[in-house]
């Protein structure tokens, strides 16, 4: 829905500006298209990433100090899966970027980095409007 908005008042400026063109649509829809799949890589990488832990944390129970043996153990593979996932985003945004500013017949590169630029504000709102309480 963030990503909607942004494309959306992207769009919005460019026509109040008598600049609007095709290449703002596809420039648009191609970083907000690459934002929505980062998000999604992020999800699933992490979602994943967790399941292993648990998955070899298994059910049993542990005392604290088990539990931060087992922690210190484990850390350092939840990291690379979070440190592979978060170089893939940053390559694929990058990518769209370079993309874009060498296809400027298709694309207008503004219009492009904007919905790139606003994923991180955008979490941060959802974060600011989730109900207090609610689980991550």
């Amino acid at each position: 829905l963030g990503e909607v908005i942004i494309s959306s008042l992207v769009c919005l400026v460019y026509f109040l500006l008598g600049k609007f063109e095709l290449q703002v649509v596809l420039g648009t829809l191609l970083g907000s298209a690459v934002t929505v799949a980062n998000f999604a890589v992020l999800t699933f990488s992490v979602n994943r990433a967790v399941d292993r832990y648990l998955e070899l944390r298994g059910s049993r129970e542990m005392s604290e100090e088990e539990a931060e043996a087992f922690a210190k153990e484990h850390t350092m593979a939840v990291q690379n899966a979070a440190t592979k996932s978060f170089i893939l985003r940053t390559v694929s945004m990058l990518a769209a970027l370079v993309a874009a500013f060498l296809l400027t017949d298709l694309f207008a590169p503004l219009a492009t980095a904007i919905p790139l630029l606003m994923f991180r504000p955008i979490l941060y709102a959802l974060e600011l409007i989730k109900p207090k309480g609610e689980k991550k």
